[in-house]
């Protein structure tokens, strides 16, 4: 089948099939062709590029990366969802692998796919809304290897990581954001082009990780989660909880820092030079 992603083919799918979206899994399937397009950018997708796409859905998005791009690995949790795209696209430069994402071994399966050396890596996916942190914190923190993560999601969780404030909203995603690269909006998507409607609209933001890191991203990360643990402590008291008091005491000296500091005052660079100190410090060479 060709255009999936429009309504009267997506009708035609779920009715074959005998089958609704799923509540419990967020599917909102997008019946937009434009929108397909937008995401499935030249600007960033070409014939070199490894895709890797989380939630493939019936498929809408998956046709047009296949089209565009050198590789497509679809994850789905759904294994009804996994059945249509493997029913409707019998294409030779996909795979398509069942289970959480959340769960997955990303790199090990890219490893095994990647028969043509591919040597550049992009997310795609419509972020089911019940997961969307937890999916951006665990690609951000745990993988190096992708130059860019195209991400649909509520429009107000976008407001909240392109938002460059240091306020109440800043989150850990922001300082995540900050380490790898910087975040754009690609488009806005209005309720009504998904297929049930969502209660809220959606945006299309782009997260291009252009910074060379040499860093330990394990400890980043476990800094950065624990100066948030608690909002309304400063990051001093946070990681009291974790680490020796004089080891912390001597690394807010070294590094010239204010026991008061909380974390909507900090950025990466502040968690890169613990990092650093404490590396020298734990594990010297």
């Amino acid at each position: 089948m060709r255009n999936i992603g429009n309504i009267t083919n997506t009708r035609y799918i779920l009715d074959k099939y005998n089958l609704q979206a799923k509540k419990k899994f967020g599917q909102n399937f997008l019946i937009d062709s434009n929108i397909i397009d937008k995401i499935a950018c030249d600007d960033i997708i070409d014939k070199q590029t490894f895709v890797v796409e989380i939630g493939g859905g019936i498929g809408s998005l998956t046709e047009k990366l296949v089209e565009k791009a050198g590789f497509v690995l679809t994850y789905d949790i759904d294994c009804d969802m996994i059945k249509i795209i493997s029913d409707n696209l019998k294409v030779p430069n996909l795979a398509l692998i069942n289970c959480d994402i959340l769960k997955a071994d990303v790199i090990s399966d890219i490893k095994k796919y990647n028969q043509n050396q591919l040597t550049k890596f992009v997310v795609v996916s419509n972020l089911p809304y019940y997961i969307t942190s937890d999916i951006i914190e665990q690609f951000l923190s745990k993988y190096s290897c992708f130059s860019h993560y195209i991400f649909m999601m509520q429009k107000e969780v976008s407001l909240r990581l392109l938002n460059n404030t240091h306020d109440k909203n800043y989150t850990i995603l922001n300082v995540l954001i900050d380490l790898v690269g910087r975040s754009y909006k690609l488009c806005d998507v209005a309720r009504n082009l998904f297929y049930p409607a969502p209660n809220v609209d959606s945006t299309v933001i782009v997260i291009e990780a252009n910074k060379v890191l040499d860093i330990d991203k394990k400890m980043f990360h476990k800094l950065v989660k624990q100066a948030f643990y608690q909002r309304r402590k400063t990051i001093y008291n946070n990681f009291k909880l974790i680490m020796d008091v004089s080891l912390l005491d001597e690394m807010f000296n070294a590094l010239n820092l204010d026991k008061n500091l909380r974390v909507e005052q900090t950025d990466a660079s502040l968690y890169i030079d613990m990092v650093k100190y404490l590396n020298q410090h734990i594990n010297p060479s």
